[in-house]
């Protein structure tokens, strides 16, 4: 009689590969635009992150791409790049009425005339 042989030994199962979803390019359109309005970009550059970050965040919703943090970052420093330039509008607009106010009602000393007429060229 034969005694029963063992199974040979199974590889071991395949460890799990994590698949990445991509970015989505608007998420990093967006962040990048958000970052250019430190540099000086101001209102322009947060326009452009905030269409963007709201077009991203509308296809991440859809399709299920990585980015969400981006855009979401994007949207944030638009808009407070945006308040931060209506602000310095407004500051600046405010500074001119302040001087044009002040100036209108404390009129400025004025040269008086002199008792004496001096005669020119004796």
């Amino acid at each position: 009689m034969q005694t029963p042989t063992a199974l040979p030994a199974q590889p071991p199962p395949p460890a799990p590969t994590q698949v990445s979803r991509p970015y989505n390019p608007w998420a990093i359109v967006s962040a990048s635009f958000a970052a250019s309005t430190i540099l000086g970009t101001w209102c322009l550059g947060g326009i452009i992150a905030v269409i963007t970050g709201h077009v991203a965040r509308s296809q991440i919703k859809r399709t299920g791409e990585a980015g969400e943090g981006l855009a979401l970052a994007g949207l944030i420093a638009g808009y407070i790049s945006i308040g931060l330039f209506f602000l310095f509008v407004l500051a600046y607009i405010a500074f001119f009425v302040f001087i044009f106010a002040f100036a209108a009602t404390h009129p400025g000393a004025s040269p008086s005339p002199s008792p004496i007429p001096v005669p020119i060229g004796q």
